[in-house]
């Protein structure tokens, strides 16, 4: 969707303060089970965000995402290639994973989050909870608040299907995709009242 992919920096409004996801200090990872016995863990290597927040906290704030599908991942290079395929991310017609929120209530911590996440060009409507660990000034003066959050994902719904029957009943992954970030945000800006 083209809205979600557009990642330019928004201009602040009001009191707003816009975030940038810091991707030296961030990681998307993603795990699947194989044989369903074992998780199998990847992630993305390039990726990008910006939060359009309040002066003090994160309610109501806007949350733009987009992870990069050929940057995929597993430290295992015939892997790799096959996710980048299209029997999965079909990273050459759909480079990007996008998310872009709709809504955003925050409680103490926690972040109670709905947003459109699109993969292969599939929107669906997404619910997670996010964690605020806090707002800190770095070694250099820059002010940066850290978020970890989990969700899962059933890759069916994106037509991401392939699969591999063996042995009567088995099968090679699971549907299931379980998704994990540690995210630190840098503040960029801020347009005081």
């Amino acid at each position: 969707m083209d809205s979600t992919n557009n990642l330019s920096t928004p201009q602040p409004t009001g009191n707003a303060v816009i975030w940038a996801i810091d991707p030296v200090h961030s990681r998307i990872r993603f795990d699947a089970r194989y044989l369903l016995l074992s998780a199998v863990s990847g992630w993305f290597n390039d990726f990008e965000g910006t939060v359009v927040a309040g002066p003090d906290n994160f309610n109501d704030s806007r949350i733009r995402l987009a992870i990069y599908t050929s940057s995929v991942n597993t430290g295992n290079e015939e892997r790799d290639k096959h996710l980048r395929s299209a029997d999965f991310f079909d990273a050459i017609h759909h480079p990007v994973i996008g998310f872009h929120s709709t809504s955003v209530v925050q409680s103490g911590p926690e972040l109670q989050v709905t947003g459109l996440i699109s993969i292969r060009d599939i929107q669906r409507e997404q619910y997670f909870t996010a964690t605020w660990l806090g707002t800190l000034p770095d070694p250099m003066g820059n002010q940066k608040a850290g978020f970890t959050l989990d969700l899962v994902l059933n890759r069916k719904d994106f037509n991401i299907s392939w699969n591999q029957a063996f042995d009567r009943s088995g099968i090679l992954l699971s549907d299931e995709i379980h998704l994990h970030a540690d995210l630190q945000l840098l503040r960029l800006s801020s347009n005081p009242a």
